[in-house]
């Protein structure tokens, strides 16, 4: 099947950050598969429309498992990424669409891959890669504009 492009170009892609950390486990014993699901995931995100330029960029942080106070054995990880958009020709689109590539689809490119590289600097580890789980975008959307609400 032959694909369709979408109208959204990523247009670079860059790691502005990266940290991990490993906590030697107490436990011999360990279900490692156990433990990464029971990680903390905390996503943080900024986006900016450049109007004169048509570009959008977004800067997304993941931190896994880096609570101050509840801090799990195993990989303590924080990845940084700014990725920069351009929507093809936004005036034909409805403004749902353009809206949905603005904020949804951007975030979850940013975000899939900072997975790709989390699961990459983590692959060489004592425990084997960490694969951040499936993300609800749109509940971290709904979130984010709460937060800016109160």
């Amino acid at each position: 099947m032959k694909a369709k492009f979408s109208p959204l170009q990523l247009l670079d892609f860059k790691l502005l950050e990266s940290h991990v950390e490993f906590v030697v486990p107490e436990e011999v014993e360990l279900d490692v598969k156990e433990l990464f699901q029971s990680y903390s995931v905390d996503i943080d995100f900024g986006l900016r429309n450049n109007e004169d330029e048509q570009e959008i960029q977004l800067f997304t942080i993941i931190q896994v498992n880096s609570g101050e106070d509840d801090t799990l054995s195993g990989y303590k990880i924080m990845v940084e990424g700014g990725g920069t958009f351009r929507i093809q020709n936004p005036e034909e689109l409805e403004e749902n669409l353009k809206n949905n590539l603005t904020q949804f689809s951007t975030l979850n490119m940013m975000i899939n891959n900072l997975r790709n590289i989390i699961y990459q600097i983590t692959n060489l580890g004592p425990m084997g890669g960490y694969l951040l789980p499936p993300i609800d975008i749109t509940q971290l959307l709904r979130d984010k504009a709460g937060s800016k609400i109160d």
